[in-house]
């Protein structure tokens, strides 16, 4: 029992907690309380409770110690429901404060739950309650008796085995899972210690119950309450700084007002009739288009001069959600709020492969009405336009078309003809655009279809356009004209190109081959741009043979050039350290007799297509990095990619980055990262074209036989391959 006193020689007020009479009979009871009086005194850190004098009087024991006049975290709960996830956030870095002292002094709490996370007249934590604080020995400690919370207790203590501070970690995570999302971890109903263990295997993660957090908040709680303590945060200090990052992605961001928050509640039931009343209307297209993320625009009639500011409203705008039968779901509201969230994200961080999977996923959700979920299959042909992947945007236009059959959309209103025109093979010059929410997606995919197909000149001003739309700040939707900036920044650096003239000499040639691979390293987007560039060098390397075999012909350079027989052994080195653009060019500058110009030329065509496989791996690997093993000519295995630069990869070493060159890194390791980075098949010209790329890398590099099994799949669906293979093997003296 705790009791309000007045410390009259120190005038302050203290908290008396006494053993009651009863207990106080209980000699395991009397030592507990006893124990908990010398841990807490022995701790001195602002986010504990402090403890002033420990005694006995009248054969009662007590404890004196700082009073802490507000509410407990419980009682917040309570109250509120789910707390705000940036107002929680401060409050779980002070708890982890406080435990961290706590470990320090060789303590482990064994009972963190809300109600003993009290707060001061300052809203600060004080962690109370050390009444089951074990004192480890070597880090580790072992209770005799379970009497933790049975919601926030860890598993390890219902087996009985060992305990340390990653016991508390848990516990932590089990109350930040309670004050996050508004209720438990587990089922109040669940009773026997058999129970409880099982429930805590099916605990399912935060996102589900709180779809309205940020990812990062949710890693923070779902590693923490993990069912093995060695998967859990490793310090107190790694699991601060999860806390810190995902409290700047709110101040970033800004954090969702939790869905089971009594205001919010409170919110709805005031307006519930006139939600059913609006959902009648067409005001419902809006609705939905709020759930989804995306913002209105408002146009302010008090400045006609003014632009619309996308993304912004005079008033809070509630995010309803209409199910089929038209009532209103707010469970369902925080999932495809989270879902579009989440797929602008993924836009922002170049991951466009994982934007366009959730965009897809939105699409075919029955939760989500027309026309957002059409509009979220249009964003997923966005994605897959940005990501530099043309023959992936046929696909997804044709799953579009597939949906719209299903939902039964006219191919007369203004989606179907967009879709229509997305999948034809004309560019689109004037593109019939309403001014209205999703005006902007709208141009975006318009503009990429054009600048795909090479119509630049029709892209242009719509990237243009796009970057003069002004947005809210947080507006999912403002990632748009960043894209277009790097676009138009593309445009600027290659437009110059084409006009330039063929160059009169080799030496020409060469320094603008030069110049493209310079450029090449300073595109911002994938795709086209890439493809012109690509094509300029291949037809700068035709033209540079052109003009080489004209002046031997001429007899121009003849005793300059060296024999081919000469540069072979410089050629092998090159090969050898994966510099196939090199090794190409060694080839064109040579002196050659009649009987091995069959020969040279099966080289250059190998490593030329070598020399491109590679440059589409440095291409496709995203800025961000990739969770891939990659393995090293010496053994040496690395767990990350972190990026590539030309000639190699960024890995992720023992004491940082390192960068390793292609020659570096083991074939296999290079095919692995292929198989992963591309995902087309044999039926698209783009998927024959990489895999025939990758055979030629795979023959160079001593895989023959791979090289032989693959050429012989890609014959069977494409005949000039067949016949360049066939060529080519027979020029080198192998078998096809």
């Amino acid at each position: 029992m705790v009791f309000a006193a007045r410390d009259t020689t120190l005038q302050r007020d203290v908290a008396i907690k006494i053993l009651n009479e009863e207990y106080s009979k209980d000699e395991v009871r009397m030592q507990q309380f006893e124990h908990e009086a010398l841990i807490t005194a022995g701790i001195s850190h602002p986010h504990i409770v402090r403890v002033y004098t420990v005694g006995q009087t009248a054969g009662v024991y007590f404890i004196a110690m700082e009073m802490v006049p507000g509410e407990n975290l419980e009682q917040r709960i309570a109250k509120e429901g789910a707390v705000k996830e940036d107002e929680l956030l401060p409050i779980a870095s002070e708890i982890i404060a406080g435990l961290d002292a706590a470990h320090d002094a060789g303590l482990i709490h064994r009972d963190v739950k809300p109600g003993n996370i009290l707060f001061d007249a300052a809203g600060h934590v004080k962690i109370v309650d050390f009444g089951l604080a074990l004192v480890t020995q070597g880090g580790k400690a072992k209770a005799d008796e379970i009497w933790a919370t049975p919601y926030y207790v860890p598993p390890e203590a219902l087996d009985g085995i060992e305990e340390d501070f990653r016991s508390d970690i848990y516990a932590l995570g089990a109350t930040l899972y309670h004050a996050f999302s508004g209720q438990p971890p587990i089922s109040s109903e669940t009773k026997s210690t058999r129970e409880v263990r099982k429930a805590k295997e099916n605990i399912p993660p935060l996102a589900k119950v709180a779809p309205w957090l940020k990812p990062e908040t949710c890693y923070l709680v779902d590693k923490a309450m993990a069912i093995n303590p060695e998967d859990r945060f490793s310090s107190y200090a790694e699991m601060e700084q999860a806390c810190e990052d995902a409290y700047q992605v709110t101040q970033g961001n800004g954090a969702s007002e939790p869905i089971h928050s009594k205001e919010r509640a409170r919110r709805r039931g005031a307006s519930h009739k006139g939600l059913i009343s609006l959902i009648a209307t067409s005001a419902v297209v809006l609705a939905l288009l709020v759930i989804a993320g995306y913002m209105v625009i408002q146009k302010k009639s008090a400045t006609p001069d003014e632009a619309p500011v996308l993304g912004a409203t005079e008033e809070p705008v509630e995010q309803p959600e209409v199910s089929d039968d038209g009532e209103y779901s707010p469970e369902v509201a925080a999932k495809v709020s989270s879902m579009f969230r989440s797929s602008h994200a993924f836009l922002e961080e170049k991951k466009y492969d994982e934007a366009k999977d959730v965009f897809i996923q939105l699409m075919r959700d029955p939760d989500v009405q027309e026309p957002a979920a059409t509009w979220a299959g249009v964003e997923a042909v966005i994605a897959t336009w940005l990501s530099g992947n043309p023959g992936d945007a046929s696909s997804a236009i044709g799953q579009v078309r597939q949906h719209m059959q299903q939902r039964e959309i006219s191919n007369d209103s203004e989606m179907g003809r967009l879709v229509h025109r997305l999948g034809s093979l004309q560019s689109i010059k004037n593109p019939e655009v309403k001014e209205n929410t999703m005006e902007v997606v709208h141009l975006m995919a318009v503009a990429l279809k054009n600048w795909e197909m090479g119509a630049w000149q029709d892209a242009v001003p719509l990237f243009k356009r796009i970057v003069q739309m002004p947005f809210a700040e947080g507006s999912p939707l403002s990632v748009y004209p960043e894209i277009s900036k790097r676009y138009l920044a593309d445009y600027r650096r290659l437009r110059p190109m084409f006009d330039q003239s063929e160059p009169t000499s080799i030496e020409q040639a060469r320094a603008r081959l030069d110049e493209l691979k310079q450029a090449l390293g300073e595109l911002q987007t994938r795709g086209r741009a890439k493809f012109h560039i690509r094509v300029w060098q291949i037809r700068l390397m035709v033209h540079i043979r052109e003009m080489r075999e004209q002046a031997e012909r001429e007899g121009i350079e003849k005793n300059k050039a060296p024999r081919y027989t000469e540069v072979m052994p410089k050629f092998r080195e090159l090969v050898a350290k994966a510099h196939f653009a090199k090794a190409s060019e060694l080839l064109q500058d040579v002196r050659i007799n009649e009987h091995a110009v069959e020969e040279r030329d099966a080289y250059v065509y190998l490593t030329d297509s070598a020399s491109a496989f590679l440059g589409g791996l440095e291409e496709v690997i995203p800025d961000q990095g990739v969770a891939l093993e990659v393995t090293d000519l010496e053994g040496k295995v690395y767990q990350e990619i972190l990026g590539s630069k030309p000639g190699g990869l960024r890995l992720k070493g023992e004491n940082g980055e390192v960068f390793l060159p292609w020659g570096k890194l083991q074939p296999d390791s290079v095919l692995l990262i292929h198989q992963k980075a591309f995902r087309q098949t044999l039926g698209t010209l783009e998927g024959q074209l990489r895999t025939e790329q990758a055979v030629c890398y795979a023959w160079l590099t001593g895989l023959l036989d791979k090289a032989k099994r693959a050429a012989s799949v890609l014959s069977e669906v494409n005949g000039n391959f067949e016949k360049q293979w066939e060529a080519t093997m027979k020029a080198l003296h192998h078998d096809a």
